[in-house]
């Protein structure tokens, strides 16, 4: 069995050779879109000196017998005169700030009388005023290659001057249900036939990943028709993930099938658990990915796997992201030869319980729980109280 670390490790030496292709899109239309190249400012932010607050802009000094109003300056103007010794311009938030301004007063801080002001409480230089550049400066990196934009990043993009952008054309998946056993048609049911949960699964995970999916369906467990099908497969699409046909059994035929059609498959056995028989392989130009068919496997693996390859092949570095919380209660199991993911959730005190769950076919197990704690390789129990790995989902890379 392939370790999991080993197992990233061979699909970044494989996947970032793979060719990608991008495109040029308006900003406003990228979310979710993966950045193509390094994003830069075009604009310094603030683009001018701004008023923090509603309120009166002072030049550097006291005045004695108070201030004189000279104008007022609103939101979107250019701005009013230079001013004076001993006067002040009634400024609004996010407006220009006159020339020489040193601080500004909020309003609630001063006394009118008669066009003039007096200051109720003094306040120090620079209070109240929003630097030009002072959160970020003409030519600054916002965002490197490989970014997934999302809603915050594209306005922090148009906020920058950013009005199109360079991103990664989608990755075109097929998914594909293996298995006699599986029908779409509740009608259909009887005994030995199951509905086909996992192709619609694996779509919905794919779509909500931002990648395009293409029509699959049901195939047979037979070998002519399952190498037709993946044959075509590989002609529309960059990545095929097929469900089930992946272990050891009589009709399992995807792993054979992918060899004999000349794609290289780098690891058949994960060392964990859920999950397995899970495969990947590829040609210079495509990958495949055959996940188990049980469903609280496929569902583990596409998170755990092929977010993983999705980053590589979007350009981006995984993550090292790792999150240890308490353990609720005590977990123990018979054997050790594997890394196990648990479904759990999150209690209101910030530990991790472990959901009812009978298994890896217990997909209705997974909806209540947040994600996975993480049994490590060797251990047999965890202490109730010991700090345990946590991997959330959707999407968390280790």
């Amino acid at each position: 069995m392939t370790p999991l670390e080993e197992a990233f490790g061979i699909m970044g030496s494989v996947l970032r050779d793979l060719p990608s292709s991008k495109e040029e899109l308006p900003v406003r239309e990228a979310v979710g879109r993966v950045l193509a190249g390094d994003q830069r400012s075009c604009l310094d932010l603030p683009p001018f000196h701004k008023s923090a607050v509603d309120g009166y802009a002072l030049m550097k000094g006291k005045a004695v017998d108070g201030y004189a109003v000279t104008g007022v300056v609103f939101a979107g103007e250019s701005g009013a005169q230079p001013l004076l010794p001993g006067t002040a311009v009634k400024v609004m938030t996010g407006c220009v700030l006159p020339e020489g301004t040193d601080r500004v007063v909020m309003v609630e801080y001063v006394r009118e009388e008669a066009g003039h002001i007096r200051l109720v409480k003094p306040l120090e230089s620079g209070a109240n005023i929003c630097r030009q550049a002072e959160d970020v400066k003409r030519g600054d990196l916002l965002m490197r290659e490989g970014a997934r934009l999302r809603p915050l990043d594209v306005a922090v993009l148009l906020a920058c001057g950013a009005t199109r952008v360079q991103v990664k054309k989608p990755i075109r998946m097929v998914v594909l249900a293996t298995g006699d056993e599986i029908v779409d048609d509740p009608e259909k049911i009887r005994p030995g036939k199951i509905i086909n949960s996992n192709g619609p699964l694996l779509e919905a995970l794919a779509r909500e990943a931002h990648l395009e999916v293409l029509p699959g369906g049901i195939v047979p467990d037979e070998r002519d028709r399952l190498r037709q099908v993946i044959q075509g497969a590989l002609e529309s699409a960059e990545m095929i993930v097929l469900s089930g046909g992946v272990s050891v059994g009589d009709k399992d035929f995807v792993p054979s099938t992918l060899k004999e059609m000349g794609l290289t498959i780098h690891f058949s056995k994960l060392a964990v658990k859920p999950g397995k028989p899970t495969l990947f392989a590829s040609t210079p130009s495509r990958v495949a990915f055959g996940l188990p068919g049980n469903p609280v496997s496929a569902y583990l693996m596409f998170h755990l796997i092929i977010r993983h390859a999705l980053l590589i092949l979007e350009g981006a570095t995984p993550r090292a992201r790792r999150l240890f919380l308490p353990l609720e209660n005590e977990f123990v199991r018979r054997h050790a030869e594997r890394l196990e993911f648990v479904p759990a959730r999150l209690t209101g005190k910030g530990a991790l319980e472990a959901v009812p769950y009978n298994g890896s076919a217990h997909l209705c197990a997974v909806i209540p729980a947040d994600g996975f704690f993480i049994v490590p390789l060797g251990q047999t129990r965890l202490l109730a109280g010991a700090q345990t790995e946590f991997f959330p989902v959707p999407g968390w890379s280790l």
